[in-house]
């Protein structure tokens, strides 16, 4: 499941990730990433993620919307308290061209939106 996060500054877009993860999931998060990208030309995605428990069909559309946004993304500042999933996402980044991913743990949050900013 994603749940938006408010109050972050405008530019950045934030999720928290958790539970079950389905392609209904991407059907909300999809407009959300395309309207940030029009206001912003850029996305900058702050990801909380508690735990990854994807179905199949969400995996799918999680490949898509990488595929459709990766140009897009300029930054993402993966938040959570699983090492492995932060060291695992930050490789990831190291080898898509202009996106640069940074991992912080879940105390780190703050640190992570500063991040954000600057980038």
């Amino acid at each position: 499941m994603f749940t938006i996060v408010n109050g972050l500054p405008a530019d950045i877009l934030g999720i928290i990730i958790s539970g079950k993860t389905t392609e209904t999931d991407y059907d909300q998060l999809n407009p959300l990433m395309e309207k940030h990208k029009m206001e912003h030309g850029e996305i900058k995605l702050f990801a909380e993620i508690d735990e990854l428990n994807y179905t199949v069909k969400a995996m799918w559309e999680d490949l898509k919307t990488d595929l459709h946004y990766w140009k897009d993304i300029k930054a993402v500042a993966i938040v959570t308290d699983k090492e492995w999933l932060e060291k695992s996402m930050e490789a990831f980044g190291a080898i898509i061209p202009g996106m640069k991913v940074k991992g912080f743990e879940l105390s780190e949050r703050q640190e992570a939106i500063n991040w954000l900013k600057e980038q």
